[in-house]
């Protein structure tokens, strides 16, 4: 009996090797761009993030000390010394 010649394995012929991996390279390369793509939008929300964040937080200080600024000088206090409203008698 002689063994199939079809199971054998054909040596690679070196310009379809040289297609196959030229054809992986340009798709892992495409791979490669759509991850920096979905990359720099993720990086890009993260930072726009962090401002809305930070920006909220100046703004509720503001309030904050606006209005409690208020009440201070609604009430009548301040930080600054107010002269006192009685005279100082002299002495005689």
């Amino acid at each position: 009996m002689m063994p199939d010649d079809n199971l054998k394995p054909n040596p690679p012929n070196p310009s379809e090797m040289e297609k196959l991996l030229e054809i992986e390279l340009m798709q892992k390369r495409a791979a490669w761009q759509q991850a920096k793509t979905r990359h720099g939008t993720w990086r890009a929300l993260s930072f726009l993030f962090l401002f809305l964040v930070i920006a909220a937080a100046l703004v509720g200080i503001f309030i904050f000390l606006s209005s409690d600024r208020r009440a201070e000088l609604k009430s009548g206090r301040t930080d600054q010394a107010q002269p006192s409203p009685t005279p100082l008698a002299s002495p005689n």
